[in-house]
């Protein structure tokens, strides 16, 4: 076998890969003599038909299928020998015409086209210049916080009178024009919150009321949503165009919300035991959570503007032509024209610098992550997505976590994006350590609006 490269510029080479009958023809004899044992051919017992009759049938196929296992090796042992530092894979050529006839024993050439990896350095340190956001509490946000913990701690009292905060429990009715019951008419058994009647006019009809009381209204402006409409009646099949739209409601339990207590129960319930014992306490706890998140929040934002900064100040050109027709190549773009994959990724160029540059900070800075490091960050993202249901990290058993996170880890796309996410975290402490930051005040107002542009 013979592999020689050819240079088309900095970017693009062709790599011309020669075989001769030596290399491949004794793995093609060995893969025929395997059918020959296996195969049941009309009139021969198994295992006995003639190697003849065998080539007639496999031996084009079998070439074809040796040829490429020796030709893909030697490509790949030639490129990692002389360590050639490629994108994406190599393709066939275009600019070398591969004529093959696998019928014939003979010596084989192929081309094929490859992307180079521009030369080029980034470093990390006291010359990158960024700044580091320092996002501040707002007293407003901490009340907010405590209010949601009262109201957390709340419960529902029997109230005698309705009022805009009320919870009404009756039946739902639709009315004839003289305000009765219409007989045959639809009619539920249902609950509703005052609060969710959108217009002021029709919500005062609503409060102030008793057991009871019957309050006539109009369904498509006291639930113009047609989808709440149907909650309400537990009927999916009314439609307001056709349907009688008068109804009345008819009062058999009111209650209201009443604010919990902040007790040492409430704090045990939402922070663990004898973590909190006051509200000054739990004020000072809902700071530092807050402050921890922002401080999340600081660290993606450096971590784009790190991103942005490098990629500008990177001064060397991709093979985009080659690398749009390598990812056309991929099976998830197959039905992609160049237009069409372009148009979904807008900054395909960008992104592709951005890779090369962050496998370079990986390599300069010897950056490692180790299969623990993999778990937790997989436990972590587990737990963030259990705390969008209302649960919190300490009302998940350690080993159910666990397990969780093993099964994200066994699925190849998650352990990429979680791989990702964990570079992407050193990459950010790489940065706070090394590079000029300058540390800026905040609101989360003005905060969110950096993220507009």
């Amino acid at each position: 076998m013979e592999v020689t490269q050819n240079n088309i510029d900095a970017l693009n080479a062709t790599i011309k890969v020669t075989l001769t009958k030596d290399d491949y023809q004794s793995k093609v004899d060995n893969s025929l003599k395997d059918i020959q044992r296996k195969a049941n051919f009309k009139g021969f017992r198994p295992g006995k038909a003639p190697m003849g009759l065998v080539k007639k049938e496999f031996n084009t196929r079998v070439m074809a299928e040796e040829i490429n296992k020796v030709l893909s090796k030697g490509l790949f042992d030639y490129l990692h020998d002389n360590k050639i530092d490629y994108m994406g894979d190599p393709l066939p050529s275009e600019r070398e015409k591969t004529e093959v006839d696998f019928s014939k024993d003979t010596d084989y050439t192929f081309y094929f086209d490859i992307a180079l990896a521009p030369e080029f350095d980034v470093q990390i340190d006291n010359n990158l210049k960024l700044t580091q956001y320092v996002i501040d509490v707002e007293p407003s946000v901490v009340d907010k916080a405590v209010e949601q913990y009262k109201n957390a701690a709340g419960k529902q009292e029997p109230a005698e009178v309705s009022t805009e905060k009320s919870f009404l429990k009756g039946e739902v009715f639709q009315v004839d024009e003289k305000g009765e019951k219409l007989e045959g008419g639809l009619s539920n058994t249902t609950s509703m919150l005052v609060d969710r009647v959108k217009d002021e006019k029709q919500r005062a009809g609503f409060i102030g009321k008793k057991v009871g009381d019957q309050i006539s209204f109009d369904l498509t402006q006291v639930f113009p949503n047609e989808s709440e409409a149907k909650a309400l009646l537990g009927n999916n099949m009314i439609d307001f165009k056709t349907m009688n739209v008068n109804f009345a409601f008819k009062i058999e339990e009111i209650s209201n919300f009443v604010q919990g207590e902040l007790t040492q129960e409430v704090y045990d319930r939402f922070f663990g035991e004898d973590k909190v014992h006051n509200e000054d306490e739990l004020r000072a706890t809902i700071v530092e959570q807050y402050k921890e998140g922002y401080a999340m929040e600081s660290d993606i934002k450096l971590m784009i503007d790190t991103r942005k900064t490098l990629v500008e100040n990177g001064k060397f050109d991709v093979p985009m032509d080659f690398m749009v027709r390598w990812m056309l190549n991929l099976e998830q773009y197959k039905d992609f024209d160049r237009e069409k994959l372009e148009k979904q990724f807008p900054n395909m160029k960008d992104d592709i610098k951005w890779n090369l540059i962050e496998g370079k900070i990986v390599k300069n800075n010897n950056i490692e992550i180790s299969d623990d490091e993999m778990l937790e960050a997989a436990k972590d993202l587990t737990a963030q997505e259990f705390a969008r249901y209302g649960i919190r990290p300490s009302q998940i058993p350690a080993d159910m976590l666990d397990n969780y996170a093993k099964e994200r880890l066994a699925k190849a796309q998650d352990k990429n994006m979680i791989r990702s996410q964990v570079v992407s975290k050193k990459i950010t402490e790489l940065v706070k350590e090394k590079a000029t930051l300058t540390q800026q005040n905040i609101s989360y107002a003005d905060f969110s609006k950096l993220f507009e542009d």
